[in-house]
């Protein structure tokens, strides 16, 4: 009786994701599904971004739904040898600085600078919160956004992109248009000005 020969199937390696800068190419040639991919990977963040920008979660979710549509009318604007991210950043902040032109900012604190630069904070993202903690993230939230806009605002979009989004020196030197020393020195600066603000909040909890 002949031994039976048994077929030994092994799971599929796993397929690398496609870049951003491949996708954007897809786009430009009218793939409707590389443009979805994009949306989704990448909203959240936006959103996040132009929200502690401009300071109105309203107004952050049209100027996001715009960032998106200039992405899909016009993906031959991004040049595939450039990194992705770095071009829709840029398209965000050049549509919320429109927007701020449009709209004089409140600054309700004058702040100044600290010897204390250094701290860690952890910033929820308002898309994602749960209804548990909904009452003390939208307090959380209020406070982190007041003193956002206290910042000037090439010391506020450094912040924002360094300090939350995570973004490199280089990658926001870009953005901006400025050498990455000078990103750097705005970040120190938003930095300490951020934590003297902010102080009496994270005070206030302690007490509590």
């Amino acid at each position: 009786m002949k031994a039976q020969q048994r077929l030994t199937i092994e799971d599929p390696a796993p397929i690398p994701e496609e870049s951003d800068e491949v996708l954007m190419v897809r786009v430009a040639e009218g793939d409707v599904a590389a443009y979805e991919v994009l949306y989704h990977r990448y909203k959240n963040r936006i959103l996040t971004f132009i929200h502690r920008y401009v300071g109105d979660r309203e107004w952050a979710e049209d100027l996001t739904h715009e960032t998106f549509l200039k992405l899909y009318k016009n993906p031959r604007a991004f040049d595939p040898r450039n990194r992705f991210v770095t071009w829709l950043f840029t398209v965000a902040r050049n549509l919320s600085i429109d927007f701020l032109r449009r709209r004089k900012p409140v600054s309700a604190l004058v702040v100044g600078d600290s010897d204390d630069n250094s701290f860690t904070l952890d910033l929820p993202d308002f898309v994602t919160e749960g209804p548990a903690d909904a009452a003390l993230i939208r307090e959380l939230e209020e406070n982190i956004q007041k003193t956002l806009m206290t910042l000037s605002d090439k010391l506020r979009e450094v912040f924002i992109l360094c300090a939350i989004q995570g973004l490199s020196y280089e990658e926001v030197a870009n953005i901006v248009g400025c050498p990455a020393k000078t990103v750097s020195s705005r970040l120190s600066r938003a930095r300490k000005r951020f934590l003297k603000s902010f102080r009496p909040y994270l005070s206030g909890k302690k007490q509590e």
